[in-house]
């Protein structure tokens, strides 16, 4: 992967907070706690959070679109003070909800909203660029069409052409693909992709998709407005998700013999023991070594459902190695000692 570090910081933000006023009885509430992170130019950024993490309420301010209670925010190298209107035409925002026209055509919204950046198109008409943005996004099929009419992943496709229709150098997208099929979800990313590579893109996202986490640059976790890890998706996987060993013991308990000579961490469960490895790469040694011994085994490497998992829900506090993705695993037969 590119070193993307060697670039220069397009975002930054430093000691951001805001508190929201629930009820007399409730007092405040704070969704934003000292919240401190940078992004680079090109990178693919990740923010992921449960429900109420904070998300949105921290794209909305770095957008212009909420006020914070103190902290900084820096874009293009410049601290942003209040006066977001220069700087709102080099980003670009996909927001949870459309902001499109649901009884105008796909052509009607891209020509409307085009038509407000016209001076940014040098040589090119506005008709010219939705030419170019029907292509770029496979839109030839549905250009015609009210964009009411469209299905969830249709509608998403011209919600990202229409933010990236004044070529901005960052997109921000506030959980773009909830609710697509895995269709969709997957030519959204395709495009997304592409665009980012030809462009020098630089795309913050929002997501519940462990799949598109695992695929970004960077991502940062945070808990009640507050950040509680940040790293390469390959940091926080050796960080915070375990790799496991799944075998089936033998009568005599010769396996659970062997786990504990090697003074290993295990657990039983039904007659399986469960043997915890820092690495997968450990873990996979130690089955390729007993390879003559073991014989009912899985490798379960680490992911980042599981890093999420073990840094947002306070019951893994309890067992922090155990998620839903280790509880539930199909088992498979290896030809070994009998």
């Amino acid at each position: 992967m590119e070193n993307l570090e060697k670039n220069e910081v397009i975002l930054k933000i430093t000691n951001l907070n805001k508190s929201f006023d629930k009820h007399k009885r409730s007092g405040t509430k704070k969704a934003l706690d000292d919240l401190t992170f940078k992004v680079y130019k090109r990178q693919f950024y990740g923010f992921l959070g449960v429900n109420g993490a904070g998300k949105t309420t921290t794209l909305n301010i770095i957008m212009g679109l909420l006020s914070k209670d103190s902290g900084s925010i820096e874009l293009f190298g410049e601290e942003v003070k209040g006066d977001f209107t220069r700087i709102r035409n080099n980003i670009g925002i996909v927001f949870q909800n459309s902001i499109l026209d649901k009884n105008l055509s796909v052509y009607e919204n891209l020509y409307s909203r085009l038509s407000l950046y016209k001076n940014e198109f040098k040589d090119k008409t506005t008709k010219q660029v939705v030419d170019e943005m029907v292509v770029n996004f496979k839109l030839e099929d549905i250009i015609w069409k009210k964009y009411g009419s469209l299905s969830g992943g249709q509608r998403r496709r011209v919600d990202i052409a229409r933010a990236l229709a004044h070529n901005p150098s960052i997109l921000f997208l506030d959980e773009p693909t909830t609710g697509l099929d895995p269709i969709s979800r997957r030519m959204v990313w395709d495009i997304l992709e592409k665009l980012r590579i030809e462009r020098g893109l630089t795309i913050i996202l929002t997501t519940h998709y462990m799949d598109e986490a695992d695929g970004c640059d960077y991502t940062i976790v945070i808990k009640k407005g507050k950040k509680l890890a940040e790293g390469t998706p390959a940091e926080l996987k050796t960080r915070y998700a375990k790799s496991w060993v799944l075998v089936q013991d033998k009568p005599d308990h010769s396996i659970r013999k062997l786990i504990e000579t090697k003074s290993l961490t295990y657990e039983i469960k039904g007659g399986y023991l469960r043997v915890a490895f820092d690495t997968y790469d450990q873990a996979h040694k130690f089955t390729q070594e007993h390879i003559g011994v073991l014989e009912n085994f899985e490798l379960i490497k680490g992911n980042m459902e599981d890093v999420f998992i073990n840094l947002t829900n306070e019951e893994n506090k309890k067992h922090p190695e155990e998620t839903e993705s280790t509880k539930h695993r199909s088992w498979w037969k290896l030809g070994g000692a009998k």
